[in-house]
């Protein structure tokens, strides 16, 4: 049987989600935010979303700058997704605390994060007003993966209480 909780509890149940780091450059100031609003909106163009607060001084960057680069994380960037989630960019350079590599992209001029594995570089084309985040909604332009790597590496993350926690990707349990 099941029994009314309060929102915030019932959606803390949801499975667990991956965890991004996006990177954004607009008139030479960088940033990189930790994001785990993602999303596919399409196929045919290939377009994918972030979802980002207003307040942030990534949001200004992106909506200025109309670009964005989505950049996956794996174990070896879990402290960095932490200093990127939890200090602003308005007062301090998260490249250099976090210790990341900026690499300029091919299509766009937001940075690639050289140690990501995987770097997606996109245009945006759409911004979407929904509740207390606009979502960029870019056109996919050009996709960096760094060889040998394995989806399986990615992390996910997961609240639990006050609490935030990093998983691997699970095994396979079933067939679609």
């Amino acid at each position: 049987m099941k029994k009314e909780t309060s929102v915030r509890d019932g959606l803390r149940q949801l499975p667990i989600r991956p965890v991004y780091l996006v990177s954004v450059e607009h008139e030479g100031k960088k940033n990189i935010i930790s994001i785990g609003m993602f999303a596919f909106f399409s196929g045919k163009p290939t377009l994918v979303g972030v979802g980002i607060a207003p307040a942030r001084y990534s949001f200004d960057l992106v909506r200025q700058s109309g670009e964005y680069v989505v950049n996956v994380v794996d174990e070896e960037l879990m402290k960095a997704v932490r200093i990127c989630g939890r200090k602003s960019g308005r007062e301090v350079d998260k490249f250099e605390l976090a210790k990341l590599t900026p690499v300029r992209g091919v299509k766009v001029n937001a940075p690639l994060i050289q140690e990501s594995p995987v770097s997606i570089e996109c245009k945006v084309v759409k911004e979407v007003e929904i509740g207390d985040h606009v979502w960029f909604i870019g056109e996919v332009l050009a996709v960096h993966v760094r060889a040998g790597y394995n989806w399986k590496d990615g992390l996910l993350f997961k609240w639990i209480g006050e609490d935030g926690f990093y998983y691997k990707v699970g095994e396979k349990t079933g067939k679609f």
